[in-house]
């Protein structure tokens, strides 16, 4: 894997940002039953989540974005984890998983102890990849009416609690 760097998006980030999701969801429009929502993400949107204190984690590769994980304001010690994708052209090298280890770690050094995110069922290879990462299955849920799917939550403890 070539030199990967690690950091949190700026506001300069947000039109590639916009870019990789659409790049990385679009596929997955063909294959499901109903358009994945973060094909309704926008500049306007990413830059709303920063305003309110999300956290987007990035992976830069030759000056290119590889991969990015947007983790939302925690609520009860918990940060909820979204917009989970890897450049097409880059997956399977190992760039989601790295990214994760990052995010998590700095999660963790924010006293953050756990991480939850959703999934759909129709997507097997997402929800094999989040079970490699130490995520376990908490929840499902119809996606929506007339809509064969559901929506899978996982969750990973990522501190450990003082007595």
């Amino acid at each position: 894997m070539n030199a990967t760097e690690f950091r949190l998006a700026d506001w300069d980030d947000l039109p590639a940002v916009c870019q990789l999701i659409h790049q990385a969801f679009g596929p997955l429009a063909e294959s499901l039953p109903s358009r994945p929502t973060a094909l309704d993400e926008t500049v306007a949107s990413l830059t709303g989540h920063l305003a309110s204190g999300s956290q987007l984690f990035l992976a830069w590769q030759e000056q290119r974005l590889a991969a990015c994980l947007l983790a939302l304001p925690p609520e009860d010690g918990c940060a909820e984890i979204k917009r989970v994708c890897t450049h097409p052209e880059l997956q399977g090298r190992g760039l989601g998983s790295a990214l994760f280890q990052y995010a998590e770690s700095q999660l963790r050094q924010q006293g953050i102890l756990s991480a939850r995110l959703a999934t759909r069922r129709r997507l097997p290879g997402n929800l094999f990849f989040y079970q490699r990462l130490g995520y376990q299955e908490i929840a499902r849920q119809p996606y929506e009416a007339d809509i064969d799917d559901e929506r899978v939550t996982m969750s990973k403890q990522l501190a450990v609690q003082a007595l």
